[in-house]
């Protein structure tokens, strides 16, 4: 009797890369919701609470975003 196995590994280098990659997305996300936050937080007031951004007050909450 004859068995054959095909087993596929990744190289470590592969997935060091695949987790560098991750960690770049996750990072560039974060940019882009601390300039969106920034961009928000120079709007007048008025215009902030049309767009039911939270108040001043709100701040400690808004953080956990």
């Amino acid at each position: 009797m004859t068995t054959i196995t095909f087993s596929h590994t990744k190289t470590p280098s592969s997935e060091a890369h695949l987790h560098l990659a991750d960690y770049a997305r996750k990072l560039v996300h974060a940019w882009h919701q601390w300039q969106v936050a920034r961009e928000i937080e120079s709007m007048p007031f008025d215009m902030r609470k049309d767009i039911g951004w939270p108040s001043a007050d709100d701040a400690d909450e808004r953080k956990a975003m």
